[in-house]
Order: structure tokens, then sequence, then C-alpha cells
């Protein structure tokens, strides 16, 4: 019989999880139930959480989200027919985090794009297309983990810098001053 730290109640050994074999076979202090109900108040209050801070970026930026809407829209007056691929796109970069970039800040939606957080992002583009193709396939997923929205220089700074933005690495510096301009003889 083991007491619960949490309702008090004394019960046996069973009711109560295994910290693990780490521990010797002890046990947690906390009753399964206990347990069970703190860990579904912690993610009710994480999902609420969740949603104002939504609903607080969205207020926040309702300019910029009316912008980016207003920049979606340009295709069904020009007639150039890109409205699908502005659309989806549109919808990955919310997805994503909304417009800005997740490095350096950048909020110009015509310089954001999605980037794979681990590298590879030309050998999936090519196994499920690029443009409208690639945005479909972020669509059909429900926009999965592993992409980040960023600038069209961090995305490239990552790509030549072997998957490091040139703002985060901290050896650019030194390497810049060793490259740099040569004295006079």
């Amino acid at each position: 019989m083991k007491r619960c730290t949490s309702c008090g109640r004394r019960k046996p050994l069973r009711a109560f999880y295994l910290w693990g074999r780490a521990y010797g076979g002890k046990r947690k202090p906390e009753c399964k139930a206990c347990l069970v109900a703190r860990e579904r108040r912690r993610g009710e209050a994480s999902r609420q959480w969740i949603r104002e801070y939504a609903a607080g970026w969205v207020r926040k930026n309702r300019r910029l989200i009316d912008s980016a809407n207003r920049f979606v829209g340009r295709g069904k007056r020009g007639g150039s027919g890109l409205t699908t691929y502005y659309r989806l796109r549109h919808e990955a970069i919310l997805a994503y985090g909304g417009y800005r970039c997740a490095c350096c800040g950048i909020r110009e939606p015509l310089f954001l794009t999605i980037d794979h957080v681990n590298d590879g992002g030309s050998r999936h583009r090519r196994r499920v297309g690029v443009s409208t193709g690639f945005y479909r396939w972020l669509k059909d997923r429900s926009y999965p983990p592993g992409f980040q929205v960023l600038c069209s220089n961090c995305n490239s700074g990552r790509y030549r810098n072997r998957g490091v933005c040139p703002h985060k690495d901290p050896l650019r510096k030194r390497r810049r001053v060793r490259t740099g301009r040569r004295r006079a003889p």
C-alpha cells in the first residue's frame, strides 16, 4: 500500500505508475488517476493558452493579414491564373507561424517562403512537385511538422551554409575577418 501525494488516499501499488528501470522499480508519488487528471488539466490549459495566443496574434496582426489577403487576391483581378498558388501559399504560411521570417523577422509577403527545417528540400520537391504541387502536398497532409517560414535570404543562406542561417552562424564573423581586405606590403 502507498499513499498518493495528490489525493492523500492509500492505494495498492498497482494503482501507481513505475518510474522506470533506472529508478530500481520505484513507483511514482501520484496514483494513476490523479496523474491522468493532472495531465488532462495541463493539456486543456495548454490548448486554451494556444487559442488565446492565436487570437491575440490575429488581433495584433490584423493589418498584416489583410495585406496578405489582398496579395492573395491579386490573381483574381489580374487574370494571371495564379490564384490557386497564392491561396495555397497563403494557407501554408499561416499554418507555419504567419507572415514573419522565423530567423530575421522580415514581414514582407513577397520575400517569404516555406523552408524544410531538416534540409532535403530539393529531394522532397522532386518527389512531390514544385509550386502548387508542394503547397497542395502540405495541405493534404494537414501541414506536418518539419517546415518553417523563412525569407528568401535566410532560406538561401541556410542552403549555402550547410543548414545554418548566416544570421545565426557564430563563425561567420571570424571567417569574414580572416578573408577580408589584405594590408598593403
